[in-house]
């Protein structure tokens, strides 16, 4: 009987969030395939220690369990040895115990996608690849971020048990191995090109791809050398010769249908932050809503104010390009589809009606009323309503005022995990629901569970406290944590 549905995609397809892969369960393709009756969707297992490579929700209900809402100056000393002490087990975890072992969740998985893997990395990165590059384990006591996670995950996805049959295979020739397993795949699902473009909101600067970046292997070599500078933002004309690439073999797959998505605008989700000094509301965006400089989450607008040139940020004109930049991405991929006969699903679209601050609060995306009776109906987020029943879920950073009689300044954000750019579980729930929308002109499919999803988001359900103190919160991450770190490894 034909596969239901396989995937091929990075961390927004494996199910990223807060800084970590672990709760696979959740991710959109797991909620497809449950809609569809796929009853035995295969997908890796990152559960261990909180997930690769750092939970920040688990490390700040550590803080929250032993220092409360907010980390004093006396408290600043014990609390980032407690934070490093979670690390270092979680380290320990991923590169010397279970988490390095083979996983008996395989032997393939329907579910191939690896967290912050290029468009070209589908038809060449392989497990034996990926455990070539890993260096000998380190226990580092100041970085205590497992090293080169990327290839961690794509060896525990792509051949889990670690034999030597699927060793070689890249995402897409493992979904051809699916296919003919299985005697077919009825739903191909590809997503990528997020991480071409992702790098620049994380270093905020610019890095054009060259030529020479096209070879696989120049590239992995860029990778893992410190000393050289990886691109962040790939030319369209790169972009577009690894899709003419890719294209044929995905056909050869043989999948009944082929739904493929366009890259969001990066510059929209909250792990970089607009300002304009001076200005605030209206007056802070331009007329096509770009503010003047775009910087780290966690830096305040006053603190940036005072001496932008202090910290580093993009100007909007960079932004411009960015997004420009995935604008062609985006009409490539389409016009990829429409000679192919693949379906779109315009995600990029989706965040830009999502888009908070863009629009100045005027979000015009339309909620799924079964996700807004769900949220209505749990206890615990009932009164995450305005007093005209508008539902309080946007794109901004997750924060808390818990004392607030008005609820629209008692919660923001929800959409975003606390890295900034990989959404929550309600918000995979959305791009689930986007994804069905395509797909049900092909397939019938049940209705989503957004109870069981808004169970589960205990960032909403059960929000860590010191989200309350968000300033103090992200400084302390900043300067006591690998949080730094854990951006680079993102993008």
């Amino acid at each position: 009987m034909p596969a239901k549905l396989v995937t091929i995609g990075d961390s927004l397809s494996q199910g990223f969030t807060s800084g970590s892969i672990y709760k696979t369960e959740f991710s959109y393709p797991a909620i497809i395939a449950r809609c569809l009756g796929a009853k035995n969707f295969r997908k890796p297992d990152f559960s261990g220690e909180g997930g690769l490579p750092i939970n920040l929700e688990n490390v700040l209900r550590l803080l929250f369990q032993r220092y409360g809402p907010k980390v004093n100056w006396t408290d600043v000393i014990p609390a980032t040895l407690s934070v490093r002490s979670l690390l270092d087990r979680v380290e320990d975890y991923w590169e010397r115990g279970e988490g390095n072992e083979p996983s008996t969740t395989g032997p393939l998985h329907d579910n191939l996608a690896v967290f912050s893997f290029l468009l070209d990395d589908c038809d060449t990165l392989t497990e034996e690849l990926c455990r070539r590059y890993l260096p000998e384990p380190q226990d580092n006591f100041l970085g205590q971020i497992p090293e080169f996670p990327m290839y961690r995950a794509a060896r525990r996805t792509l051949n889990p048990s670690f034999g030597s049959q699927y060793k070689n295979l890249s995402q897409i020739e493992a979904a051809q191995a699916i296919a003919k397993q299985e005697q077919g795949i009825e739903n191909l699902i590809i997503w990528l090109g997020g991480n071409n473009c992702l790098g620049t909101v994380t270093s905020l600067d610019i890095k054009w791809s060259e030529k020479e970046d096209l070879d696989p292997a120049r590239l992995a070599q860029k990778r893992n050398d410190p000393q050289q500078q990886t691109p962040n933002l790939w030319r369209p004309e790169h972009f577009q010769t690894v899709l003419e690439r890719i294209g044929p073999k995905l056909d050869a797959i043989g999948a009944n249908d082929i739904f493929i998505a366009t890259v969001p605008h990066v510059t929209i989700p909250p792990i970089s932050r607009g300002v304009t000094p001076g200005a605030t509301g209206s007056k802070a965006l331009s007329s096509d809503g770009y503010y003047e400089y775009y910087t780290q989450f966690w830096v305040w607008d006053d603190e940036f104010s005072k001496s932008p040139n202090q910290y580093s940020y993009l100007t909007r004109e960079d932004a411009r390009i960015i997004d420009a930049t995935i604008n062609a991405y985006n009409s490539q991929i389409k016009a990829e589809a429409s000679k192919r006969g693949w379906h779109v699903v315009d995600m990029c679209q989706v965040l830009d009606k999502l888009a908070f601050r863009r629009q100045e609060g005027q979000v015009k995306y339309q909620f799924p009323p079964e996700l807004v009776k769900a949220i209505q109906d749990n206890p615990k987020t009932k009164d995450r309503f305005t007093p005209q029943g508008e539902l309080l879920l946007d794109t901004r950073f997750l924060s808390l005022s818990p004392d607030a009689p008005d609820p629209s300044q008692r919660y923001q954000g929800g959409i975003f995990g606390l890295d900034g750019f990989h959404p929550t579980f309600i918000g995979y729930g959305i791009i689930a629901y986007e994804f069905l929308q395509v797909m049900g002109q092909q397939v019938t499919a049940q209705s989503i569970d957004w109870k069981a999803i808004v169970a589960a988001d205990t960032l909403l359900t059960n929000p860590p406290l010191n989200l309350a103190n968000l300033q103090s919160t992200l400084g302390f991450l900043y300067h006591r944590t690998p949080l730094r770190e854990l951006l680079k490894v993102m993008s």
